[in-house]
């Protein structure tokens, strides 16, 4: 089975932060991999420790793009929220669950990311190439 077009564009977000011409869906996507492979490699709270600001804000807004609302606004109430913005095991571990159970694995990204890209091609860049 070859790669697909969606395939591709997933890629070109995570390993090339959305390609040379980036469109919205393409940013998008590339901020919300960004943040889900940090959550993936320490959790939460190594997230929104090593990101910064901007991209934080750009990840919360990839997250809505996406349709995933509560994970956009779990994002953008870091400050506010005693789970994220309190760092102790007890938190790091209630962070991280919430986030499970918003985003359960990878597939469920990636289906929601099919679902927009299906609906709302335009909004990636071309995928140029072979």
């Amino acid at each position: 089975m070859g790669t697909t077009t969606s395939d591709r564009i997933w890629n070109r977000a995570a390993l090339e932060r959305g390609g040379d011409s980036p469109r919205q869906g393409d940013r998008a996507l590339s901020a919300l991999l960004l943040f889900h492979g940090r959550v993936m490699n320490g959790g939460v709270h190594h997230a929104l420790d090593g990101m910064a600001p901007s991209d934080l804000a750009a990840a919360a807004e990839g997250y809505a793009f996406f349709n995933l609302d509560d994970v956009a606004s779990f994002i953008r109430g870091g400050t506010e929220n005693a789970v994220l913005s309190t760092r102790s095991g007890t938190t790091e571990a209630a962070a991280d669950r919430r986030y499970d159970e918003m985003v359960p694995d990878d597939s469920y990204l990636l289906a929601r990311f099919e679902e927009v890209y299906e609906e709302r091609p335009a909004q990636f860049a071309p995928f140029e190439g072979p």
